[in-house]
């Protein structure tokens, strides 16, 4: 008799807890928060580069605000993980493209954000990346804009 209490008393747990589990599920599936809201893909400085660049370039594509790993392929081995994860949340602010869509010329713009040590670490690593994958990268300040005729003779 104590057995059959006991069986009964485990299946109304479960059928208690399946209950509140199916109320939460459903609950919270329509109270999910999505807390987001536009900003600008480009700061005003690098507007005024991106300006320059297509005015300069204008036998090329220029993307902006490109994720590494969309033009750095990271090789195979056991530290192909570790390569990937230092890649995936990393992105160049401009990235120079002939009509085949390869890559000819990383160009990044340099601010007061980059005097940051974290921020110092990551040009680090890019410019080795770059280097490591035969990318040309090309470094600009933001103090030191430069002109037209200097953005061609930088990245060609």
């Amino acid at each position: 008799m104590d057995t059959m209490r006991m069986d009964t008393n485990a299946l109304l747990f479960v059928i208690l807890l399946v209950i509140v589990l199916l109320a939460l599920w459903f609950g919270l599936r329509g109270r999910i928060a999505y807390p987001y809201t536009p900003k600008p893909v480009m700061t005003k400085s690098e507007l005024v580069l991106y300006q320059r660049l297509l005015q300069a370039l204008p036998e090329y594509r220029v993307l902006a605000q490109v994720q590494l790993s969309s033009f750095l392929k990271v090789g195979g081995g056991k530290e192909r993980m570790a390569a990937l994860n230092r890649v995936l949340q990393k992105s160049a602010d401009f990235v120079i493209c002939a009509d085949d869509a390869s890559v000819r010329v990383v160009v990044e713009l340099q601010d007061a954000t980059h005097e940051r040590p974290d921020r110092a670490r990551s040009d680090a690593f890019k410019r080795k990346a770059f280097a490591a994958a035969g990318i040309p990268f090309v470094e600009f300040h933001v103090k030191k804009m430069p002109s037209v005729e200097e953005i061609r003779r930088a990245v060609r």
